[in-house]
C-alpha cells in the first residue's frame, strides 16, 4: 500500500539511462549514488542510499536548516544533469522520491 509524504521527504531524483540499466542520484542528499538494472530497481536502491544517507549526522548544530540548504543545492544541481543529459542526448527521467520509500518496497519487504 502506497503511503503519502509531506513535501519536505520528497526529493528530486534523476535517472539516467545507460544502455544496460539505470544510474540514479539524488543531488539534495550528500553521497546518495546508485544503479539499477530497471527503473524500479533504481528507484528502490536510490531510496535505500538517499535513507543510508540521512542516517548520518551533517556536519554543525542546525541539522533542519542544513538539509534544507542542502536540498536547494541538489535542484541546482539536478538543472545541470539535466541539461548535460538534453545536451547529450542521453535519455534521462526526473522523479521524486522518499527514503521512506525502502520501506514500503515490496521488493525489500518480508512476507508475512
Amino acid at each position: 500500500m502506497a503511503t503519502e509524504h509531506d513535501n519536505k521527504d520528497l526529493y528530486d531524483v534523476i535517472l539516467i539511462y545507460s544502455g544496460v540499466g539505470y544510474a540514479a542520484l539524488c543531488p539534495g542528499i550528500p553521497g546518495a549514488v546508485s544503479q539499477g538494472t530497471d527503473q524500479q530497481d533504481a528507484l528502490a536502491m536510490i531510496a535505500d542510499a538517499m535513507a543510508m544517507g540521512q542516517m548520518y549526522p551533517l556536519p554543525g548544530d542546525d541539522v533542519e536548516p542544513r538539509r534544507t540548504e542542502l536540498r536547494e543545492l541538489g535542484k541546482a544541481k539536478l538543472a545541470e544533469l539535466v541539461a548535460e543529459c538534453e545536451r547529450d542526448g542521453w535519455k534521462y527521467e526526473v522523479h521524486q522520491v522518499s527514503p521512506e520509500l525502502i520501506k514500503t518496497c515490496s521488493r525489500y519487504c518480508k512476507a508475512s
